[in-house]
């Protein structure tokens, strides 16, 4: 029996929210070591796809396109997956779901998977391409840069492209078209892996109260971005980038600093609570232990982050107890690598 098995890390921004979802503006994000494994097995149809959710038949129906194309068929199979992404309900807690990106590590994951058991061969930026199609069919106001940061894993910049081009060449219905758009250079798309600084630590905290990327995300939208927050938003970010490159803690304490004021100033001005009193405290204790905070992702609550010099146990030991007071959970989370796959034959039969 072939069983084919695929890994993907969740995600955290850093710096770039809201601003990403316009074409070429960048993003800086990170990897992180809560995962998501999909399981393809041998099966005699295939199974599990209803269950298994919109992102992953999504991928599937891109694949088969692709696959088509290409001539290639790597024969039914069930589906499965298992996840570190979210914690399961204990007794009579609830299961804690921390916004960590499970719809973009499901999708690469079964980009990985499926691009494997049917032997097709893509490139790296031909996964990409399959994962952000397949999660645009899905949600067409995705950014995809949690899909990138999944793929790469590490610390990654992102600029995602003019999505109404891609909308404007796609067509779900013809495997043709599919397989060109996949090919296709894609305007304004841009991904790098950045290097792993370790002169600067990353500190996570959940606020406990989840949040909906696609309601505040479409909030942000009805009223639009401004080219002031744009421009803030960018200058922060090629600030962090430059950081990140330099290892240069300080430099990097002053460039989330710029990017939690341009987010502060965005949710006033359009009337949406992306920084929450909770993510407000988490970020004010940031900076009275030396590090600088701010809300990680669309905001309204999940996590926020605290950057600062590394090999201060002290400092984090202060931060995290302020935090813990305050009703955040310190969320002892690293950075990770990318996604992987693993490809098996063993003689067991039967289906699984």
């Amino acid at each position: 029996m072939r069983r084919v098995v695929a890994s993907a890390p969740g995600k955290l921004f850093v710096g770039g929210e809201h601003a990403v979802t316009d074409a070429g503006q960048p993003a800086v994000l990170v990897a992180v070591d809560r995962r998501l494994e999909l399981t393809l097995a041998s099966s005699d149809r295939t199974r599990g796809l209803d269950q298994e959710g919109r992102y992953v038949r999504a991928v599937a129906a891109v694949i088969a396109h692709v696959a088509a194309e290409r001539g290639r068929d790597g024969g039914p199979y069930a589906v499965s997956t298992r996840s570190t992404l979210v914690d399961p309900a204990v007794g009579d807690a609830p299961a804690r779901k921390y916004g960590l990106g499970s719809s973009a590590a499901v999708t690469v994951a079964a980009v990985r998977g499926l691009d494997v058991w049917h032997g097709l061969g893509l490139t790296p930026q031909e996964q990409f391409k399959v994962a952000l199609l397949a999660t645009l069919r899905v949600n067409p106001r995705a950014s995809g840069a949690d899909v990138a940061t999944s793929l790469r894993g590490g610390w990654v910049s992102y600029c995602s492209p003019d999505r109404a081009w891609v909308h404007a060449h796609d067509d779900a219905d013809d495997p043709a078209a599919t397989a060109r758009l996949v090919r296709a250079e894609w305007p304004g798309l841009a991904s790098a892996s950045l290097p792993t600084p370790t002169s600067l630590a990353l500190r996570v905290g959940w606020t406990g109260s989840p949040a909906s990327t696609v309601s505040i995300v479409s909030a942000v939208r009805a009223v639009g971005l401004t080219p002031q927050f744009l421009a803030a938003s960018r200058a922060g970010v090629d600030a962090l980038v430059a950081a990140v490159q330099a290892d240069d803690p300080d430099a990097a304490r002053d460039a989330v600093r710029t990017i939690r004021a341009a987010l502060r100033d965005l949710g006033s001005a359009v009337g949406v609570g992306i920084e929450t009193p909770l993510l407000t405290a988490l970020a004010d204790a940031a900076e009275a232990h030396g590090f600088a905070g701010k809300s990680s992702g669309a905001g309204g609550g999940d996590c926020g982050i605290a950057v600062g010099a590394a090999g201060d146990e002290h400092a984090v030991a202060g931060l995290e107890a302020a935090w813990a007071e305050a009703g955040i959970v310190p969320l002892h989370l690293a950075v990770d690598a990318g996604a992987w796959v693993e490809d098996s034959e063993s003689d067991a039969e039967g289906d699984a």
